[in-house]
């Protein structure tokens, strides 16, 4: 080997140990959403966080501080209106937004009060889901669930001080059969193949008019 082929070589190693370096380093995501208002409220014992995410979205959080780390927390149905309204009105986003509609991301339905068993039993009595397969009799569950939910009562109480115009989800969540047979077994909820879970969003609008 002479001695370009040396340099050759050494360059195509750099080159190669550069790269591995490179796609050790994680990336940013270019989805990441930048902060830029938050509104807090405490009710029972959970915090709700209110948080503007890149002047336009919002997100609702609620939480509580265990050992220095925030956990879930599930206040009642009427807790959790108060305070929604509080944050809501503190934010004031369709006055700062100039828009009719905002949208929220909520979480996971599992944490938001009484939504989950709502969502399971409505499920279970819909002529348009099949419970044997698991899954609607048309379309997809996430439609399904988005059209449940936008008939929601306790969605609507929960959402204290606004009207709900839209609603999508995604990551659905559906028991398998040895899931419902594990939770019949041990009387978890719930027990039949119906949706309990999804990540929830919702676009409001102003009561006033």
């Amino acid at each position: 080997m002479n001695g370009f082929s040396r340099t050759l070589l050494r360059l195509f190693l750099v080159l190669l140990i550069a790269a591995w370096l490179i796609l050790r380093i994680p990336a940013l995501s270019v989805d990441a959403a930048v902060v830029t208002g938050s509104w807090k409220t405490q009710v029972e014992s959970c915090t709700v966080v209110l948080e503007e995410e890149d002047r336009s979205t919002y997100h609702l959080r609620v939480f509580q501080i265990q050992n220095k780390t925030k956990t879930p927390c599930i206040p009642s149905v009427e807790a959790y209106a108060d305070a929604f309204g509080r944050v809501m009105q503190n934010a004031a986003p369709f006055q700062k937004q100039g828009k009719e509609t905002v949208r929220i991301f909520l979480g996971r339905l599992l944490e938001l009060p009484g939504m989950s068993k709502e969502l399971s039993s409505t499920a279970r009595q819909a002529k348009e889901w099949n419970l044997s397969a698991g899954k609607p009799v048309r379309g997809n569950e996430n439609v399904f669930v988005a059209r449940l939910l936008l008939k929601s009562e306790t969605l609507r109480e929960l959402l204290s001080g606004v009207k709900l115009a839209h609603i999508s989800v995604e990551k659905v969540l559906i028991p398998s059969r040895d899931m419902v047979t594990r939770w019949k077994r041990g009387a978890a909820y719930p027990n039949k193949r119906v949706p309990y879970d999804c990540l929830l969003w919702v676009e409001v609008s102003s009561e006033i008019r």
